[in-house]
């Protein structure tokens, strides 16, 4: 049996491929609130966070993830699955990692509004 080791991220129609990984964070769904007397739960508006360890490119420019304003963002799981996340903003570009073996690395904080499988 083979596994999805790898991801095709495309922001906004444009191929990013300078990445190490994507990692899909955890969805509230619902929260428990209190109330006077038990333990109530409501349904949220669901976030759907990421988080992307971006390569900086050594012979071409940074892609600019200050840009990424109500962008689309899709990852293409190379089993037949993509999943498509809508509404995506940068939150926050981290820091740049140099290590001196490998190559340098940078953190991307995108939350998006929608998620749909396909």
């Amino acid at each position: 049996m083979e596994y999805v080791s790898k991801a095709t991220l495309e922001v906004n129609g444009q191929l990013v491929d300078d990445i190490n990984s994507v990692t899909e964070k955890k969805v509230e769904v619902r929260k428990a609130i209190k109330l006077m007397n038990k333990t109530g739960v409501v349904k949220g508006t669901p976030q759907y966070g990421m988080q992307v360890e971006y390569v900086l490119p050594k012979d071409a420019p940074e892609f600019d993830w200050e840009e990424v304003e109500n962008g689309t963002l899709t990852v293409d799981k190379e089993n037949g699955v993509r999943v498509t996340f809508t509404g995506v903003y940068t939150l926050e570009v981290g820091d740049a990692k140099y290590d001196g073996e490998k190559e340098t690395t940078r953190n991307i904080e995108l939350v998006a509004m929608g998620r749909v499988k396909e």
